[in-house]
């Protein structure tokens, strides 16, 4: 029981740093209205990467890896989002 606890923290904590790390990329790209240095093949590779994450976390019906990576995709999509309205 106690050994279910410690993952589930282990996984919640490797969530919070994935997903956070989008963050600031998200933050320089809607200040400097540019994101020529981020790839358009690796934010898509990341998506579909994070859309099996979700289908993984679902039929594991593990609501850590469901969330996170729903909240990662999230922020991806973000980036892809102004990296499309800044590049015209």
């Amino acid at each position: 029981m106690i050994e279910d606890v410690w993952v589930t923290i282990l996984g919640s904590v490797a969530a919070a740093l994935v997903t956070g790390s989008f963050v600031p990329q998200v933050i320089r790209g809607y200040r400097t209205k540019s994101l020529n240095d981020v790839s358009y093949w690796l934010m898509i590779t990341i998506c579909v990467g994070l859309s099996l994450w979700i289908g993984y976390g679902i039929i594991k019906q593990d609501w850590v890896i469901i969330g996170a990576n729903i909240s990662t995709i999230a922020l991806n999509v973000m980036l892809l989002a102004l990296k499309v309205k800044y590049s015209k």
